[in-house]
């Protein structure tokens, strides 16, 4: 059977194995199960490899592929019984409502109709829900053929082995109808640059989505008369303060949208997709296939008796597929292809990928680098190509740095006569399909914590304490909003007031330019204080924005060392986040054995975020989600039921502290370095 989980598969990832699995239900479970398993490491390589151009989730849509497959359902809740989680973990998996979208857009119709002209066909008359495919079959015609019922929720067709699956479908009185797909994103068409009124593409993922559908219900004798997108407003902003929204704002929370605006003309999406202008992609030189041709293509794989995997760029391309490790045993040695950077800022691109694998290379190794100019952007200190020259073994040292380059930054950003103060600092944020909180919108970053270490030009880690946050000229702050105090209000203004009244406790100007804010890797941060001066200027003190866009202006980037080629380690296989060079760097044993002999306190275990033991937080992934379920179990008044919201903060903050001392440790190892003090076994170009 053909459904829309399998149309998604061969677009985005265009592997035939995968697809020739997902034809066989009985193969489903066990790709469920292996998602399950690695939506972790999807999580870890999606922050590793933000600056990547990606048209996919982070993670895997486990639930939309269950829409798909309702009777695996049960198997699936089964097998996630047997993960062990810590209570922090339970906590987001209560309050995690991933049909959150699919609930609100229900409700939307029927204030819109009336509860009574509205249907869902995967529950029975009595509220349960239906796992079986033929049953959800069954009250699907039902409901097209009761006068009564205008709007369907959930329902699918199935036609000549392909079965679609719809959000929503609305019955006119002519016995048309129209389809309308519901996404819980506000991202579902590409805007250009220029005018981000016209929208001239439909995500691939989105676009053959839709198109499958319609062409289903059209070949099963069904008449569409509109089609349309339902996706969140990115303008709206919270109104009446309920969770999860007022039912009075639903109209104002979604957007329909039924038409296309391309350059030269506006057209229904109906009239786009029969008059098959959707082949024509802008800004590319391949035409789109047809979905004929997708499902041609489909039904070939499934006559083929065998169909082994294809290694393409796909694999990798996010999110990661689930097969990547079974079908090549090699794809996470380091000299595999899928390792090649494709951060644009060490000298990788996901393109050259792509074309490297398209002409057969498979290993690091075998890259011949000169007819990929990319790959040497910073010449012999760039990171894409010192994976190949250490894959080559043409480089036997454990690093390479450039004195000089390491010279030019420290001196310029960090130990410059006009710098007084060096402040390590790390944000925490959430986002929501909707606004938790005021003065935010749909998917909005709210900065909701932050750790700091406040570091004097003439610190002296011998003398820190660390436990304490205290000693040797390095003080640490922090900031996390609790929401059982704040409730609605947006947790930005008063982290902000908090950051700029610690720095006036360390006797800091707060505008003044004798201290600078050193973040790893800069965009997240500074993104974040441009959008507050903008969103808040008429909420808050001028002196506040004055603040804010005064220590945004003092930000440096200490990923700058590696991005420029200053230092880089063959153990970073070519990665450059800091959970990748932090560890790296403190567990090497020339750092090791020259930091135990002078510190107060173990190195690691002050880096170490004792995943499973002591800290219930250990990745930036739990921190995010385990604030927005606070918030809304503090919405909901069940702050009392289960651990306390003190103590799961604690974590929070904990996790976070870890993150910006790790900033001041990557900078003392470079400038032990930059002073000669640290010997390390390197490669000086």
């Amino acid at each position: 059977m053909i459904t829309k989980t399998v149309i998604k598969d061969y677009v985005a990832k265009r592997c035939p194995y995968l697809v020739s699995l997902e034809l066989e239900d009985k193969s489903l479970i066990a790709l469920l199960k292996k998602s399950i398993d690695n939506q972790e490491k999807y999580r870890e390589l999606a922050e590793e490899e933000s600056d990547n151009d990606t048209d996919g989730d982070d993670t895997f849509d486990l639930y939309e592929t269950l829409k798909d497959y309702p009777y695996l359902k049960k198997e699936i809740e089964e097998y996630e019984k047997t993960i062990n989680r810590n209570p922090a973990e339970r906590l987001i998996d209560q309050y995690n409502d991933n049909q959150l979208i699919s609930k609100l857009s229900r409700d939307y119709f029927e204030d819109l109709y009336g509860k009574d002209h509205c249907a869902r066909c995967d529950i029975d008359l009595d509220g349960n829900e239906l796992l079986d495919q033929k049953e959800i079959l069954g009250y699907t015609f039902r409901y097209i053929n009761d006068p009564n019922i205008k709007v369907i929720f959930e329902g699918q067709v199935e036609v000549d082995g392909l079965r679609a699956r719809f959000d929503i479908l609305l019955k006119n009185d002519d016995d048309t109808y129209e389809l309308i797909e519901v996404k819980g994103t506000n991202d579902v068409f590409v805007h250009p640059k220029k005018d981000k009124e016209i929208d001239n593409r439909i995500k691939d993922k989105y676009l053959y989505d839709l198109l499958f559908q319609y062409y289903v219900y059209k070949k099963a004798g069904y008449s569409i008369r509109e089609l349309g997108f339902m996706f969140t407003n990115r303008e709206y902003e919270l109104g009446k303060l309920t969770y999860p929204v007022d039912r009075s704002e639903l109209y104002k929370l979604f957007v329909i949208k039924r038409e296309i605006n391309l350059e030269e003309a506006t057209l229904s999406l109906k009239r786009y997709f029969d008059e098959h202008l959707y082949i024509n992609v802008p800004r590319s030189k391949e035409a789109k296939p047809t979905i004929e041709v997708i499902l041609d293509d489909i039904d070939r794989i499934a006559l083929d008796k065998e169909v082994y995997p294809k290694i393409q760029y796909e694999c990798r391309k996010g999110p990661r597929c689930e097969l990547i490790e079974m079908c090549f045993k090699d794809a996470d040695s380091p000299n595999s292809i899928f390792r090649l950077t494709n951060w644009n800022l060490y000298g990788g691109n996901y393109l050259v990928t792509k074309d490297l694998i398209n002409l057969g290379v498979t290993k690091i190794s075998d890259i011949d680098p000169n007819p990929f100019p990319v790959l040497k952007k910073n010449g012999d200190h760039c990171s894409a190509y010192l994976q190949v020259e250490y894959q080559k073994k043409n480089i036997k040292e454990k690093y390479v740095i450039s004195r000089r380059l390491i010279k030019e930054i420290i001196e310029r950003d960090y130990l410059n006569n006009d710098i007084d103060y060096l402040l390590f600092f790390d944000f925490e944020s959430f986002q929501y399909p909707i606004p938790l909180v005021e003065h935010s919108h749909p998917w909005k970053q709210i900065v909701s914590q932050y750790s700091m270490h406040v570091v004097r030009k003439d610190y002296d880690l011998t003398k820190h304490n660390f436990a304490k946050g205290r000693g040797g000229g390095i003080s640490h702050y922090e900031y996390i909003a609790n929401p059982d105090i704040t409730k609605h209000e947006n947790p930005s203004i008063e982290l902000y007031k908090t950051l700029k009244r610690q720095l006036e406790e360390c006797h800091i100007d707060p505008y003044a330019s004798n201290y600078r804010v050193i973040v790893f890797n800069k965009n997240f941060e500074k993104t974040r204080m441009n959008e507050f001066a903008i969103d808040f200027i008429d909420l808050v003190d001028s002196n506040l924005i004055k603040f804010v866009d005064n220590f945004n202006n003092n930000v440096v980037d200490l990923l700058d060392f590696f991005t420029t080629g200053g230092i880089y380690c063959v153990d970073f296989n070519g990665r450059g986040s800091l959970k990748v060079v932090q560890p790296t760097l403190a567990a090497d044993q020339d750092v090791l054995d020259f930091y135990n002999k002078k510190l107060p306190f173990d190195l690691t275990d002050s880096l170490d975020y004792h995943k499973g033991d002591k800290c219930l937080v250990y990745n930036g992934g739990i921190c995010l989600d385990l604030y927005k379920s606070l918030i809304i179990r503090s919405h909901l008044n069940e702050s009392n039921i289960g651990p306390s919201t003190q103590d799961l903060l604690n974590e929070a903050l904990a996790y976070c502290k870890i993150d910006s001392w790790g900033t001041v440790i990557i900078y003392d190892i470079i400038k032990s370095i930059y002073l000669g003090e640290l010997k390390i076994d390197a490669k000086e170009v």
